[in-house]
């Protein structure tokens, strides 16, 4: 085996690893449900970039696989990626305005729907299906299971609610 060097590979995984490992030290003794969502990201991550750190410290060599270009939309008129750039940034600007405004458990069902009926032209008996089967698992992750408080939105707020 020859010897690693150590690379920016290595140190950026080996410093991820240990920001995941100290994450999960200090949840040690928090209470379940508190510690659930560092654990959850904390246990893949560690894991994952201890994996990276490993393959990396082995010195293999780039494998013979072909690394994907990061060239975007090398294929599409740039006016065409423009628009769908513009588009998928105005459906983020608006599903961050519903949460704000009508709160998570209104502006997840109204996204799903409004996205489905008005971006990608599904069928009437579609969309709601997929919204409710979307709003459904909302509801039983969200609310039943983890038991996540969501803040009422501003317009409940501003109507007295």
């Amino acid at each position: 085996m020859r010897a690693a060097r150590l690379d920016g590979r290595v140190l950026f995984s080996g410093g991820v690893a240990l920001a995941a490992a100290w994450a999960l030290v200090q949840t040690a003794g928090w209470p379940a449900k508190a510690a659930l969502y560092p654990r959850a990201v904390g246990i893949p991550l560690l894991l994952l970039a201890a994996s990276e750190t490993l393959l990396s410290l082995r010195g293999r060599e780039e494998s013979e696989a072909v690394a994907m270009d990061v060239a975007l939309s090398a294929d599409v008129a740039p006016d065409v990626a423009r628009r769908r750039t513009l588009v998928a940034v105005a459906w983020l600007v608006g599903f961050y305005l519903a949460v704000l405004l009508v709160g998570f458990p209104v502006a997840v069902p109204a996204f799903v729907f409004g996205y489905l009926r008005a971006q990608a032209r599904e069928g009437w008996p579609g969309a709601l299906a997929l919204t409710a089967g979307a709003t459904l698992g909302f509801h039983l992750l969200f609310v039943r299971l983890l038991h996540v408080p969501f803040a009422e939105g501003l317009l409940w707020r501003w109507l007295g609610r």
